[in-house]
């Protein structure tokens, strides 16, 4: 399943760019985010041009069960490995749960790009595939979960464009 996302954000592209790679914008995030119980940077290189990064996400799960079987607050954990082009002003990512299990069935990549959108404001656009490969007898469940999962992805980052916008206001530029 694919999707896209757009939002606008309170800053120049250079200062979302700053923002976004900030090493204490991980903290700041976790603190003011209402879904993100763990953000955790698990590697970070800057190469000069481009900049390689895992961070560990854990979001507050959305089901607490499935039938009568409890789900791990784990089975929501993912990892995402991006590569940040400052070029080219743009983040390509794969999100990897970190349980195996999970890891073995969900694909989650996407492309993050930055564009002046005018008036001191960026454009920040997002699209990539989410898909879950299931046994055959259960396909028709791997459409309601893509659904489900995008759902969720999307409500984080809408989630995350208010703290983004407040850390550019609050940190960079009174920093």
């Amino acid at each position: 399943m694919r999707f896209e996302s757009r939002q606008r954000i309170m800053g120049t592209v250079d200062e979302v760019e700053r923002a976004m790679l900030d090493p204490r914008y991980f903290e700041f995030l976790l603190k003011h985010h209402g879904v993100l119980l763990e953000v955790q940077p698990v590697e970070v290189q800057d190469l000069g041009d481009k900049v390689r990064r895992k961070v560990r996400y854990r979001p507050k799960p959305v089901i607490a069960t499935i039938g009568p079987k409890r789900v791990p607050p784990e089975w929501f954990a993912f990892v995402e490995t991006s590569t940040y082009d400052k070029k080219k002003k743009e983040l390509t990512f794969s999100n990897v749960p970190t349980s195996n299990t999970i890891s073995k069935m969900l694909v989650n990549t996407g492309t993050l790009r930055l564009r002046d959108a005018g008036g001191g404001s960026t454009e920040r656009t997002m699209d990539g595939e989410i898909s879950l490969k299931l046994p055959l007898l259960m396909k028709p469940l791997a459409l309601i979960g893509e659904k489900v999962i995008q759902s969720e992805g999307l409500k984080i980052l809408d989630g995350e464009a208010p703290v983004l916008n407040r850390f550019i206001a609050e940190v960079l530029r009174k920093g």
